[in-house]
C-alpha cells in the first residue's frame, strides 16, 4: 500500500528502490546484538532512526500482501520463514541511508509540490475524478498512519528521489555495450553432433572386493543415512468416519427429490437458427417462400446471412430471451422450420437442426454419490465434535495407542522418516496423512514432547515421535548391491566419456563427422540457427547447447546427453546479424541495460554512505517486533 501511497517517487527511481529491498545487508548485516538505544529505535544510520512504530507498520503491511497473496493470514513464524523481517527492514535502512545524507545535504521539497502529487494521485479520486478527502483519509488509515505520517513520509520519498536522481541520473548504456550485447543474444551457430549411448562401451564386469571396497570410501558420504525419526501417526478425516451403512435410502432418496431438477436432470438441449426480419412484410414474403418450396439455407443466402449470422448454438430453452421464440424453437422437431414468430426484436423464423433429449439421472445411478456426501457431511459433524474430546484426552495422558482403540481409529507407525519424507530407503512415503506439514512438525518436536494436532482434508493428524536416529555412514554391507550398481555405473560413464574425448579430439583435427559416425556405428545429427536462448529439444540437451557457444567455427566438445549419454559436437557456423544503432527493437535492452547500470551505481553509491555513517541494529526490540526469540532476522 505505501508504495502506491509514495507514488511522488514513482518512475525509474522507485523502480531501484524496489530492488534495494535488501542491499544494506550485504553492507553491515543484522547478526550483531548492539545496545545503546531507545527502546523505540530498531535501526540507526548516522544520526537518522528508523523507529519501532516505523518497522511494525511495515512489517505487518508486508504481512498483509503476503497473506493476500497465499489466501491466508501471515504467522510471525511464517513471515521469518519467507524472508520479510528481512526485507522490511532492509528497505528502511537503505531509505533512512537516503534520509540523513538528504538531511546533510539541505535537500528538500516544496508544500505546494506535495499538495499537487497528493491532489493528481488517482489512489486518492473519487468516482468524478477528482480529489476525495474522505478517501484520501480512508486509505492512508489503512495503512496505519496519520495524514502528517503520510505526508512527511512522501516528502521524504521526493528527497531521496532528489538524490538518487543527482547521483545516478538516467544512465545510458554505450554503444559498443549494446552492440556486445546484442551479438551476444542473437549470434546462431550451426553444429553437427552425435549422441553416444551407453550401449556404445559395453557391459562393465562386477569389481573385485578392494575396488568395491575403494569406491565406497570414496564415495562413502553418497551412501550416508540422514537422520530418521520414528512417528506413530492418527488420523481423523471424514473419509477415516464416514459410513455410507448408515445412511438410509429414504434419507437418500430425499436429497435425490430435492435435487432432481438442479442436479440430476440435463435438460433438453437444442440447435436453434433464426433470422430476423425487419417488418412483418418481410417475414410474409420470406414464409411464402419457404412454403413454395425454398430452403431455409437458400433464404439465409438470399439475405447474405452466414451461419454465424443465424446460430443461437447448442442451448437450453432458459438461454433464449424471448419466450416466443423459445416456444416455437422448442416446438418444432429436428429439421423443421416454424412459421412466423413474433418476437421482441421484430419477426422470426425458426429452424432447429439438432436435439439433445432430456437426460435424467436414476436415483439408482445416483443413491451411492448421494450416500456417500451424506456420511461425509456427517463425518464433519462427527470430527468436530469428537475433537475437543480427544484432545482432553491427550491432555489427561491418554496415548496414541489408546485413543486409537477407544475412538474406532487407526494407529499409523511409520519406522523411519527423513527432512524430506523419505523412508529409510530414499523412497517418498505415499499418502502420508498431513504430507510435507507433518514432516515439518516431526523434525521440530522431539521423543516425549505433547504435539499439537495438524489440520488435514477437513480433519486432523495426532502424532508422536517415538524415536530418533541420528545421521551416519552406512557400513558396505549396509549398501552393498547399491554400491556394486554405482560403480558400474560410473565405470560406464568414465569408458563413455573417454570415447566421447577421443572423437571429440578427431573433429577437432577435421575428421569429417560422417566418418567417424560411420567407424562408431552412430548417425550424425544436424542442428540449425541455434542462438544461446536455444530451448532443449529432443536428443539436444541445454548443456550442448550451451557447449556449442564455447568456442570458434570448428570448434568441438563434448556434453551430457539424456539418459547417461554423451554429445560431441562440432559448430560448422557462426552467424551474427548486423548491429544497428538506435534500432527499435534494441529500445527494450537498452532500457533494461540502463536500469541494470543506474541500479549497480546506486547500490555502490549507498554501501558507500553506509559505511561512512555507519548502521546499528536494535536487536533486542527487533526480536520483540517479529516476535523471535533468535538472535537473527
Amino acid at each position: 500500500m505505501l508504495n502506491a501511497l509514495r507514488k511522488g517517487a514513482g518512475g525509474w527511481i522507485a523502480q531501484l528502490f524496489i530492488a534495494l529491498l535488501v542491499v544494506s545487508f550485504a553492507v553491515w548485516g543484522v547478526s550483531g546484538f548492539l545496545t545503546g538505544f531507545q527502546g523505540d529505535t530498531v535501526a540507526t544510520v548516522g544520526k537518522t532512526d528508523v523507529s519501532a512504530q516505523q518497522f511494525f507498520r511495515e512489517y505487518d503491511l508486508a504481512k498483509r500482501r503476503l497473506g493476500q497473496q497465499i489466501g491466508q493470514a501471515v504467522t510471525d513464524e511464517q513471515a521469518r520463514l519467507f524472508g520479510i523481517p528481512g526485507q522490511v527492514l532492509g528497505r528502511l535502512v537503505t531509505e533512512a541511508t537516503l534520509n540523513d545524507e538528504a538531511d546533510t545535504l539541505g535537500l528538500g521539497v516544496s508544500g505546494e509540490t506535495l499538495a499537487t502529487q497528493i491532489k493528481d494521485d488517482p489512489t486518492f479520486q473519487g468516482p468524478t475524478g477528482s480529489f476525495d478527502r474522505n478517501r484520501f483519509i480512508q486509505v492512508i488509515n489503512n495503512a496505519g498512519m496519520t495524514e502528517d505520517q503520510f505526508v512527511a513520509e512522501l516528502q521524504k520519498s521526493y528527497v531521496r528521489q532528489q538524490l538518487a536522481s543527482a547521483v545516478v541520473g538516467a544512465m545510458e548504456p554505450p554503444d559498443a555495450y549494446l552492440r556486445a550485447f546484442h551479438d551476444y543474444l542473437n549470434e546462431e551457430r550451426s553444429i553437427a553432433y552425435l549422441v553416444l549411448t551407453p550401449d556404445q562401451v559395453g557391459a562393465v564386469a562386477d569389481p573385485t572386493e578392494t575396488e568395491l571396497t575403494t569406491f565406497f570410501n570414496e564415495n562413502k558420504s553418497d551412501w550416508r543415512t540422514p537422520e530418521l525419526r520414528s512417528v506413530s501417526v492418527v488420523r481423523m478425516t471424514p473419509e477415516d468416519m464416514a459410513n455410507t451403512g448408515d445412511v438410509s435410502d429414504e434419507e437418500a432418496q430425499k436429497v435425490y427429490d430435492s435435487q432432481l431438477a438442479t442436479r440430476f436432470t440435463e435438460p433438453e438441449r437444442r440447435q436453434v437458427e433464426q433470422i430476423v426480419f425487419k417488418d412483418m412484410a418481410d417475414a410474409t414474403e420470406a414464409a411464402s417462400a419457404l412454403a413454395d418450396g425454398k430452403t431455409f439455407d437458400a433464404l439465409k443466402a438470399d439475405r447474405g446471412l452466414t451461419d454465424a449470422d443465424v446460430d443461437l448454438g447448442l442451448i437450453t430453452r432458459d438461454k433464449i430471451s424471448d419466450p416466443d421464440v423459445a416456444e416455437a424453437a422448442f416446438s418444432l422437431t429436428e429439421g423443421s422450420v416454424s412459421g412466423i414468430v413474433e418476437g421482441r426484436f421484430g419477426p422470426v423464423i425458426v429452424r432447429v437442426t439438432a436435439i439433445e433429449p432430456e437426460v435424467v439421472t436414476s436415483f439408482e445411478d445416483a443413491k451411492a454419490e448421494i450416500k456417500q456426501e451424506l456420511a461425509a457431511a456427517r463425518a464433519a459433524q462427527e470430527i468436530t465434535d469428537q475433537f475437543d474430546v480427544i484432545e482432553d484426552a491427550r491432555a489427561g495422558g491418554a496415548t496414541l495407542q489408546e485413543i486409537a482403540s477407544n475412538y474406532g481409529l487407526k494407529l499409523v507407525t511409520y519406522p523411519g522418516i527423513d527432512a524430506t519424507g523419505n523412508n529409510v530407503d530414499g523412497v517418498a512415503i505415499a499418502d502420508l496423512p498431513g504430507g510435507n506439514e507433518l514432516v515439518s512438525a516431526v523434525f521440530e518436536s522431539d521423543v516425549g514432547l505433547e504435539n499439537n494436532a495438524i489440520p488435514i482434508e477437513g480433519g486432523y493428524v495426532w502424532y508422536d515421535v517415538t524415536a530418533v536416529s541420528a545421521d551416519r555412514d552406512r557400513e558396505l554391507s549396509e549398501v552393498r548391491e547399491k554400491v556394486i550398481t554405482a560403480f558400474k555405473t560410473a565405470k560406464v560413464d568414465e569408458k563413455l566419456t573417454e570415447l566421447a574425448e577421443q572423437n571429440r579430439d578427431r573433429l577437432a583435427r577435421g575428421d569429417a563427422i560422417d566418418d567417424v559416425a560411420t567407424e562408431i556405428g552412430v548417425e550424425p545429427a544436424t542442428a540449425d540457427a541455434i542462438k544461446r536462448s536455444t530451448q532443449a529439444s529432443g536428443a539436444l540437451t541445454a548443456q550442448a547447447i550451451q557447449e556449442a557457444f564455447n568456442g570458434p567455427k570448428g570448434y568441438a566438445g563434448v556434453a551430457p546427453g539424456a539418459d547417461d549419454a554423451k554429445i560431441v559436437l562440432v559448430v560448422t557456423d557462426v552467424t551474427v546479424p548486423p548491429y544497428f544503432s538506435g534500432a527499435p527493437e534494441m529500445a527494450e535492452t537498452e532500457q533494461r541495460l540502463s536500469g541494470d547500470l543506474t541500479n549497480d551505481l546506486l547500490q555502490q553509491y549507498i554501501a558507500q554512505l553506509q559505511d561512512r555513517l555507519g548502521v546499528s541494529v536494535n536487536q533486542a526490540t527487533l526480536q520483540q517486533l517479529i516476535g523471535a526469540t533468535d538472535p537473527g532476522v
